[in-house]
């Protein structure tokens, strides 16, 4: 690919290694171009294509980079698979859907440990999560529980609210550890 009037002044790496710009025009205009692309969500097979580790989160993104600034007027000027128009049209929806998914996601996995998930699915980690909680909480306030008070603190982790739909032997597992957790932190207590 000659890339005439676009001078690579500094040579793209990604995950470490020089970015094949040939191969990546090669695998976008296999695929009708940058706007097709972008608008079919397809990068993960580009960066199959290029032999890119799938765990890079920002791919997507640095290869749309890397081929605007580089080989999209090159692909105007060649193939005219689409126009800037065009590119800008697909970058601005594909920013909108992003937000609002992004929006969606934060709305619907925030549960409290208290009240049921909105998606009806539970998590594992959220009675795990509360009884850390509760007992970060205990361990710093310690020192300054009475001793009658104590018996109750200790306690407070078994009876942690879990998610309605909680398979027996995730709820016996939790029950379990907040029942050592309380044993400890008893050990704790008489210590101090």
């Amino acid at each position: 690919v000659v890339l005439e009037g676009t001078p690579v002044n500094r040579i793209p790496i990604m995950a470490k290694q020089v970015l094949d710009l040939y191969t990546l025009y090669q695998l976008v205009t296999d695929k009708g171009g940058l706007v097709e692309v972008i608008n079919k969500k397809i990068w993960r097979e580009i960066t199959k294509g290029l032999n890119l580790p799938t765990s890079i989160t920002s791919a997507a993104f640095t290869l749309r980079t890397q081929y605007m600034k580089y080989l999209y007027p090159y692909e105007c000027e060649k193939r005219a698979l689409s126009s800037p128009g065009e590119l800008q049209a697909a970058i601005d929806s594909n920013r909108r859907e992003g937000r609002r998914q992004t929006f969606g996601t934060a709305l619907f996995n925030y549960s409290p440990a208290s009240t049921p998930s909105l998606l009806g699915t539970p998590k594992m980690p959220l009675p795990a999560l509360s009884i850390s909680t509760h007992s970060c909480g205990q361990l710093s306030q310690v020192h300054s529980v009475k001793k009658e008070d104590g018996m109750l603190a200790a306690s407070v982790p078994g009876r942690i609210t879990i998610p309605v739909g909680l398979a027996s032997h995730h709820l016996t597992a939790a029950q379990a550890a907040a029942a050592s957790q309380a044993v400890v932190l008893e050990q704790l207590r008489e210590k101090l």
